[in-house]
């Protein structure tokens, strides 16, 4: 999974706009067991998507399914 996050910081990095990565990055993160890291990209996001965007609202689901799992 780490040359996965690689890809999505340097596409980051190209591109700091670029929701997508943000949303994948944020996604990797919960893979990893890494929950503060996934909010981080969400923040991000919340700023970027001026309107309602897939991308904040499809890593929300992920954080809140992340965090049901985690409580059990």
């Amino acid at each position: 999974m780490g040359s996965a996050i690689d890809h999505y910081q340097h596409a980051l990095i190209l591109n700091p706009r670029h929701r997508s990565a943000h949303e994948h990055l944020g996604e990797a993160y919960l893979v990893l067991g890494e929950p503060a890291k996934a909010e981080q990209m969400l923040a991000r996001l919340d700023n970027l998507c001026l309107i309602p965007c897939e991308e904040y609202e499809d890593l929300k689901r992920a954080i809140a399914a992340y965090r049901r799992l985690a409580t059990r």
